[in-house]
C-alpha cells in the first residue's frame, strides 16, 4: 500500500510507521514536530519512510506533499491533551478542526482509498458507563470538542472512512513531558529527588490500551470501513491501582505515593469502553492487560534514556 500518516513522528504514528514499513508498505509521514521537536521517536524507521515537515493548519504544506493517490491516509496529527486545550483553545480549533478539514480536502484532491481518523475517548465526557459508540457524547474540554468535530467532518466528507475512538493509549514510544500521558509522567516523577507519584482524586479510573494492540487495529482498518469504533480493553483500571503497579516495577513502597485533589476541570471520574462492536470487527483485539503492558512501557522509558531508574 501507499500510505500517508499525519502526525507520523509522534507516539502512535511512529509505532504505526514502523509496522507498516516492516510489512513492506510505502510510507509518507507529514508532521510539524510541534510535540517532540524531533524525529527521534521514529528511530531507524526514519530512513525507510519519506518524511515531510508539514503543518496541517497550512494547506500549502499539504499541497507540497507527494501526489497521490494513497491507498490509505491515517490522520493522527492533533493538538493533544485536555489540559493544554484549556490553556490554548484556539490551537485546538486551528489544528484539530481546521487541520482536519485541510487534510480531508487534500485527500479528496489527490485520492484516498480509506481515510482513517483517530478520535478520542475524551469526547464522551461524563457519559454513562461503559461508553458506547451509539451513546451520548458530552465533550467538556476544547480538545474533546474539537476531536468530536473532526469525526463529524470525516463522516460528512464523502470519503471512504473509519473513525476509531482511542482509549488512553500507552506503551513504548510514549515519552514523559508537559501535557503528556499519565503512565510515562508517573514513572518520570520517581526520578525526581524525593520522587512520588501523584494520584489526583479518589476513585478515578481509565481504560488503558496497549499501543501494539492499537496498531493492530489501525493496520486492519478496512475491516471497519464506514464505522465508528471504540478501541479499548473494556476494563477499568483505578488510577490508584495503576500507581501501585508502577511502584512495584521499581520495588518501591507506598511512601512514594501522594494522593491529591482531583483537577477542577476534569469532570470525567471514570472511563471505560464498551468493546462489543470492536470485538465483532476485530475478534480478540486489545487483549494486553496493564500487568503485561506496564513492564514494557517502563523498560522502554529506561532504555530510551527518558528516566534513570531501572525497572526491577
Amino acid at each position: 500500500m501507499r500510505v500517508l500518516i499525519t502526525g507520523g513522528a509522534g507516539f502512535i504514528g511512529s509505532n504505526l510507521a514502523r509496522v507498516l514499513v516492516e510489512h513492506g508498505h510505502d510510507v509518507v509521514i507529514a508532521d510539524n514536530l510541534s510535540m517532540h521537536h524531533s524525529t527521534a521517536l521514529l528511530g531507524s524507521t526514519l530512513s525507510r519512510v519519506r518524511f515531510f515537515h508539514c503543518d496541517i493548519r497550512m494547506p500549502e504544506d499539504l499541497d507540497a506533499l507527494p501526489e497521490g493517490p494513497y491507498d490509505r491516509i491515517y490522520h493522527l496529527a492533533a493538538s493533544f491533551a485536555n489540559a493544554r486545550s484549556l490553556a490554548q483553545p484556539t490551537l485546538d480549533v486551528r489544528t484539530n478542526a481546521e487541520g482536519t478539514l485541510n487534510t480531508l480536502a487534500y485527500a479528496k484532491r489527490v485520492g484516498c482509498g480509506l481515510f482513517v481518523y483517530t478520535g478520542s475517548s475524551s469526547s464522551y465526557g461524563p457519559a454513562p458507563l461503559p461508553f458506547r459508540e451509539d451513546g451520548p457524547l458530552f465533550p467538556s474540554t476544547p480538545y474533546a470538542t474539537t476531536k468530536r468535530l473532526g469525526e463529524q467532518y470525516v463522516q460528512a466528507s464523502g470519503l471512504p472512512s473509519v473513525v476509531f475512538r482511542l482509549f488512553n493509549v500507552y506503551g513504548p514510544g510514549d515519552p514523559p513531558g508537559i501535557y503528556r500521558n499519565a503512565i510515562p509522567n508517573m514513572i518520570a516523577a520517581l526520578d525526581r529527588p524525593g520522587g512520588a507519584i501523584e494520584v489526583l482524586g479518589d476513585g478515578a479510573t481509565r481504560d488503558f490500551t496497549y499501543v501494539d494492540d492499537v496498531i493492530d487495529v489501525l493496520i486492519e482498518a478496512h475491516r471497519a470501513e464506514g464505522k465508528t469504533l471504540n478501541v479499548g480493553t473494556g476494563h477499568e483500571t483505578p488510577i490508584a491501582l495503576l500507581a501501585r503497579r508502577i511502584l512495584e516495577q521499581f520495588d518501591l513502597n507506598e511512601s512514594h505515593l501522594c494522593v491529591k485533589p482531583a483537577r477542577t476541570w476534569d469532570t470525567v471520574v471514570r472511563r471505560v469502553a464498551d468493546v462489543t462492536a470492536l470485538q465483532q470487527h476485530f475478534p480478540g483485539a486489545c487483549a494486553t492487560n496493564i500487568e503485561s503492558g506496564l513492564p514494557r512501557a517502563a523498560s522502554w522509558l529506561y532504555e530510551a534514556g527518558f528516566v534513570s531508574r531501572k525497572p526491577a
